[in-house]
Parts: structure tokens; sequence; C-alpha cells
């Protein structure tokens, strides 16, 4: 539990969400186009996580249960339970290649699941803190992969200005 635990760890996604593009891709070009829009969704999962992280400020296991009750077999955490940061994480790389890769994003979603449980078991979470960790992170892969196919179209995220006043409503 605990290696399934620092394996969700931010950069140690970022390595393995790397890894799995370099695999399915081609071309080097275009795997290194996916992995910057993965990257964008892991910093925007990881934003979002802080901010509710401190907006939040849900009390860990340790701190409500106390030493004698709660098995922590990693870094005893009291603070700032909501949400995980390692489930966002699994959750954002498993979230983006199931859009991309389909089918063969089936070990990430495992990954993204063992993750999660794990922190539950080593003392570090909540399982509703898990569970809005992955939400979390499957939100952001989809606001980048939206986000980049937008780039790669040549779109704009701001709509243009018209001339002229607002046509009148028949």
């Amino acid at each position: 539990m605990e290696a399934s635990s620092v394996a969700c760890e931010g950069w140690a996604i970022a390595l393995v969400g790397l890894a799995f593009v370099l695999s399915r891709e081609r071309s080097l070009r275009v795997a290194l186009r996916v992995a910057l829009a993965l990257g964008a969704a892991l910093i925007l999962a990881g934003i979002a996580v802080q901010v509710l992280k401190r907006v939040v400020d849900v009390p860990r296991p340790l701190a409500v249960f106390g030493p004698a009750a709660v098995h922590v077999l990693l870094q005893p955490l009291r603070r700032q339970a909501f949400p995980s940061g390692h489930s966002a994480s699994a959750g954002a790389l498993a979230a983006f290649a199931l859009l991309r890769y389909r089918r063969a994003a089936w070990p990430l979603l495992l990954l993204a699941a063992a993750g999660g449980i794990s922190r539950v078991y080593v003392g570090a979470h909540w399982v509703l803190d898990v569970i809005a960790g992955w939400a979390v992170g499957a939100a952001a892969a989809v606001i980048a992969a939206r986000g980049w196919e937008r780039l790669r179209a040549g779109e704009t995220a701001i709509a243009p200005v018209t001339a002229g006043p607002p046509a009148a409503a028949e």
C-alpha cells in the first residue's frame, strides 16, 4: 500500500504519464504535444487541490481519532485532507489517458484505484477525500484536453467581438 501511495505522488504520476504517452504514440512530436497537454491537466489538478485544501481545511483521520486508533504508514498528517492530491493526480492521468487512448488506459485506471485506496489504508485520507480527488483530477483532464484541442484547431478561448448593436429579438 505504501508503494501504491508513493506511485501516485505528483512527480511519479508525471513520469508514469510521460512513459505511457511515449509508449502509445508513434511520433515523438505528437507524444511531446500530448505530454504537454497531460502536464497542463496535472498542473490544473494540483492548483485546484491546493486551493480546496486551504479553503475547506478538513482534519485528517489521525487528527480526529489519534495515533492509537489510526494505523499511519507514511508521514503523519493532520490537516488539509480534502481533497486527496495523490488521487487527483492519478485521476487526472487516468481520465486524460481514457479520453485519448480509450481502452488502452486500463492500467492507469487500476493505478488510480489502487492509489486512492492506499491513501485511506495508510491513514492519510477519508474515503470522500479520495473520491473528491478523483473528481478534481478527472475535471482537470477534461478541461485540459478540451483546451488543447481548441488550441490545435486554432480557436481562441475568447469569443470575437462583433461590431454594431445586438440584433433585435423577433
